[in-house]
């Protein structure tokens, strides 16, 4: 009972995800995460992605009947694995206009949440975020934006291998240690059904902020996806606390 409780700590659902990516050498990123953690590489190279979405309906398991979140978010991700294999994503950055989740974020998880005002606008023909980091956090912007395909809800998913590379991540690792290792989480949901869009750009400050040259050019390739509904471990320390085997 105590095992599941902490593999389904929380609960929240996620919607209009869009997701910038672009390739980046090896060599620029590598800096940039924890020393336990690799790079994961697609085929000889890094990639780093900007993504903005809109998250509802948070709630954890031990007051699950009281609704915690519902805000935007904006955040800075690479692509890492362990030595032994296990694959997900290392946060650089997690942007969002709640500040109970920012602080909630980063006393539970330890990742690097900062409160920021952020704009969302979507139609039938577009969809952007944009987001300034509060004063506190460096006023950092971003703006994000894309076209929709008038085809959007009829076409093809994309589930090419470096769509499945850049999407179906199930595990993120935070700043906080747990002893000499990286503190990390695991994710569920089923599997994105995205499509790929072909006219997007980005402006901003995320990648600066971290010593990585901003994107000079347009995504190398952009998703957007209608949304699901994500389940999340609870934080390895709880874990620990609590005398259960760990989800790493």
């Amino acid at each position: 009972m105590i095992q599941t409780f902490l593999d389904k700590f929380m609960e929240q659902h996620w919607s209009d995800l869009l997701l910038l990516h672009w390739p980046v050498p090896p060599e620029i990123l590598r800096p940039t995460i924890p020393d336990d953690l690799e790079l994961d590489l697609f085929e000889g190279q890094a990639w780093a992605s900007v993504v903005g979405f809109h998250l509802s309906g948070l709630r954890m398991r031990p007051v699950r009947w009281i609704p915690w979140g519902d805000f935007d978010e904006v955040n800075l991700r690479t692509y890492v694995k362990t030595a032994d294999g296990k694959r997900g994503v290392w946060f650089h950055s997690l942007d969002s206009t709640d500040v109970f989740a920012v602080l909630g974020a980063r006393i539970l998880y330890g990742l690097s949440y900062r409160s920021a005002k952020i704009e969302k606008s979507l139609t039938d023909q577009s969809i952007s975020y944009q987001s300034t980091t509060h004063w506190i956090f460096g006023k950092i912007p971003a703006r994000l934006d894309a076209q929709l395909d008038e085809s959007v809800g009829t076409s093809k998913i994309a589930r090419e291998p470096l769509d499945r590379f850049l999407l179906e991540r199930y595990r993120f690792w935070a700043r906080r240690k747990v002893g000499e290792r990286s503190s990390s989480a695991q994710i569920r949901h089923r599997p994105y059904d995205a499509v790929r869009l072909q006219r997007a750009k980005y402006k901003g400050g995320l990648f600066n902020a971290f010593g990585l040259p901003e994107p000079q050019d347009s995504p190398a390739v952009t998703h957007f996806c209608q949304g699901f509904s994500v389940e999340a471990s609870s934080p390895q320390w709880l874990y620990n606390t609590a005398g259960q085997a760990n989800h790493r």
